[in-house]
């Protein structure tokens, strides 16, 4: 049934293109699962409801909470990633903290851009361009809008660019 039987039996964490895998493989079944009650349906005799209509549902909603895995587990994946923004709150990477998140879509308030995922709930993964520093001496890397909106709110601390080769 998988096509890597290690993977799909626990061998680490599942990677993002196992998971869209998956996810293609629920969507494949949804499918047939309409397909075959079509067939049911087209065969004299048989009571109504043998295949119940909420079961391909059920398989087409997981197929998206799959994909919807998959996508978080890449972009919280690539926010570690080295030279990456540690800031675990999504912002505007033009205007800041001014992002709307509905039904798992976020998009900014002020000009109007776009996601397709909920960009307010999870890690940043824009480019690391300064270095904040609070009063205490706890430090972070931050992009370059996270650092806009921090710089407000640091009391006592320094925000520092970081230099590029």
């Amino acid at each position: 049934m998988f096509e890597n039987a290690d993977s799909a039996a626990g061998g680490g964490e599942p990677t993002p293109a196992e998971l869209r895998d998956l996810q293609a493989r629920a969507d494949a079944l949804a499918r047939d699962v309409v397909a075959m009650r079509e067939r049911l349906r087209q065969q004299p005799g048989l009571p109504r409801g043998v295949l119940p209509g909420t079961v391909d549902d059920a398989l087409t909603r997981a197929a998206q909470r799959i994909g919807d895995a998959a996508d978080k587990l890449a972009r919280v994946r690539a926010a570690e990633w080295s030279g990456s923004c540690t800031a675990w709150w999504g912002i505007c990477p033009r205007c800041g903290p001014t992002l709307q998140t509905e039904d798992g879509r976020s998009w900014c308030r002020e000009c109007g851009t776009r996601w397709g995922y909920d960009r307010s709930h999870g890690p940043c993964t824009e480019r690391a361009t300064h270095l904040a520093m609070d009063a205490q001496g706890g430090t972070v890397v931050v992009c370059a809008v996270h650092g806009r909106h921090m710089q407000e709110r640091l009391d006592g601390g320094l925000l520092l660019a970081i230099p590029t080769s």
